[in-house]
């Protein structure tokens, strides 16, 4: 917080880059500001996105712009207008914006003192943020103004390149929503003389599940979507929808559909888990000449490594979008936010190039997670994984997977096997 003394000789200097002021209305449980038009939420977003894009600042309630007097807020107001605050920050602002806040006292008409609410909002580091309806602002003198589409994909490049966004704290989490059962688990099935850590903060930290702060430790991305029991509730899409049919357009006349949730490691198991029981997928045996022989529709890897691919290569950063995954007759489709990472392209990876990682701890944390259908690591191919599913479903049905660009998002086909004869 700014000095107090300070903080009054800037209200009397008036707004600037820095500083905004509100003169709070109250009609029973309502907000407004005087003289501003429009929703009262809405028109507070605007400054604490401008604020974040820019240096940060202090938005102080309860001070008569055109005079710059603090004219307070009354007492019984008090808790509706840091809750007014706070849902704002958390709802109207993309990504949340964490303020501070603070009660003062401040000189006011007459020299009494009048109840002024201090709102605090940090400079973002990691990345841009925007208003609900979209617009992303900076601030311009005690203006607010659209960031130019040049100058905004300069600091959306920069911003991301500062920090890759699983290593980012999570704003709005806590420790406590990490799971701990399942911390213990993973350590214990990685190191095997693990024990329990008297300093659980330091630990996540150092394995980049957390980011110690001078606030306390704060779950990171990464730590939220491998550790928390419900990662959507945190981040905006973190799971999978699946959509199930009988016949060959998804046109959303399913047989079944469902949002597979929780910890990425399980979302994979559960899916990998659906696609062994499915009849979609059947392997059929029949008698032949020398015994029986069985009919698969795919491999059963090949379809674990494009769900492993499809969770690894997202991109979480892409607001409530999904991974979705289809299922018709004669084909699975998966596809996943984000376009392919960096410089790759499809020709790189058809060609066997080492793919590169959008989410690189995220892929390390996988190789300590057991595969439901092999029984050892879901990472066991070391960069030939796209290759060896490539390969062997071409075997089996004489037709290579596509792989395409949809937009901003990256869809694979993997096409059924089909046999005449058991038709």
């Amino acid at each position: 917080m700014i000095d107090k003394t300070q903080l009054i000789s800037s209200i009397q200097a008036g707004e600037d880059t820095k500083l905004e002021l509100k003169e709070v209305v109250f009609r029973g449980d309502r907000i407004g500001f005087a003289r501003e038009e429009g929703r009262a939420a809405s028109r507070l977003a605007e400054v604490f996105v401008s604020m974040a894009n820019t240096e940060g600042g202090t938005v102080v309630m309860g001070v008569r712009d055109s005079d710059r007097i603090p004219v307070g807020i009354p007492p019984d107001k008090r808790d509706l207008l840091e809750q007014f605050i706070v849902n704002v920050a958390a709802h109207n602002c993309n990504p949340m914006i964490v303020p501070a806040l603070d009660w003062e006292y401040l000189p006011g008409e007459g020299g009494s003192s009048t109840l002024c609410l201090i709102v605090e909002i940090p400079s973002s580091k990691f990345d841009v943020h925007q208003t609900s309806d979209g617009r992303f602002l900076q601030r311009v003198g005690s203006h607010r103004q659209l960031i130019p589409a040049e100058r905004l994909a300069r600091m959306l490049t920069e911003r991301r390149l500062a920090s890759p966004l699983e290593e980012r704290p999570l704003v709005g989490s806590s420790l406590d929503d990490l799971d701990k059962t399942r911390l213990e688990q993973y350590f214990s099935r990685r190191f095997p003389d693990w024990s329990t850590p008297e300093d659980w903060a330091s630990t996540l930290a150092a394995h980049k599940l957390a980011v110690i702060s001078e606030v306390g430790a704060t779950p990171t991305h990464l730590g939220i979507l491998l550790f928390a029991v419900q990662p959507e509730q945190y981040i905006s899409g973190a799971y999978i929808d699946l959509a199930v049919y009988h016949h060959d357009i998804p046109d959303g006349n399913t047989v079944d559909s469902r949002q597979i949730t929780g910890p990425l490691p399980e979302q994979i198991a559960k899916i990998v888990s659906y696609f062994q029981a499915s009849p979609l997928t059947p392997i059929l045996s029949r008698k032949s000449g020398d015994g029986r022989r069985d009919y698969p529709s795919y491999i059963d890897t090949a379809l674990q490594e494009a769900v492993v691919n499809a969770v690894i290569h997202r991109d979480y950063g892409v607001a409530g979008s999904q991974i979705i995954i289809r299922m018709f007759p004669d084909r699975i489709e998966f596809q996943n936010p984000g376009a392919l990472y960096n410089t790759l392209t499809i020709e790189n990876l058809y060609a066997g190039c080492q793919p590169a990682r959008r989410n690189q701890f995220l892929t390390g944390f996988m190789r300590y997670y057991e595969s439901p259908v092999t029984g050892s690591s879901f990472l066991e191919a070391r960069g030939e994984g796209f290759l060896n599913l490539v390969r062997d479903s071409l075997r089996l049905s004489g037709r290579r997977p596509e792989l395409e660009q949809i937009g901003a998002a990256t869809k694979l086909t993997i096409y059924a096997a089909q046999y005449p004869e058991l038709e």
